[in-house]
């Protein structure tokens, strides 16, 4: 069964009780950058002495990992840490999307209406 280990300012997963079934989520982050590009549900599908078969949610190639003691960026779905890196990283997409929308708008969709709830939101009217 897998198990968190570490402190508010580092969490990790000890991987070594690892058992097949067992569930938790990968942040994936932009190459040489904090920013997380997706987080992956995955399954514990084999447990062998050194590594672990996992099956990453949306993939088809299953995702080798070391059966070590620590692996970061690794959260078991009731950590109160990843909980709050989850609603971070939804609404920051929701937040993208909205912006997209608006600047993919065409000008005749920009009526009294919106303009002056844009503004109202944005402490200028």
């Amino acid at each position: 069964m897998l198990k968190t280990c570490g402190d508010a300012h580092y969490r990790y997963l000890d991987m070594r009780d690892a058992e097949p079934g067992d569930r938790f989520f990968h942040l994936r982050h932009q190459p040489y950058s904090d920013v997380v590009t997706a987080i992956e549900a995955v399954e514990v599908l084999t447990v062998e002495k050194k590594t672990l078969q996992c099956r990453v949610e949306g993939r088809g190639k299953p995702w080798k990992l070391r059966r070590q003691a620590e692996h970061i960026h690794c959260y078991l779905a009731d950590d109160p840490v990843f909980q709050q890196l989850q609603y971070t990283f939804t609404r920051a997409q929701r937040i993208q999307q909205a912006k997209d929308w608006v600047r993919q708008a065409p000008p005749e969709r920009f009526d009294e209406p919106v303009l002056e709830a844009i503004e109202r939101w944005h402490g200028t009217g």
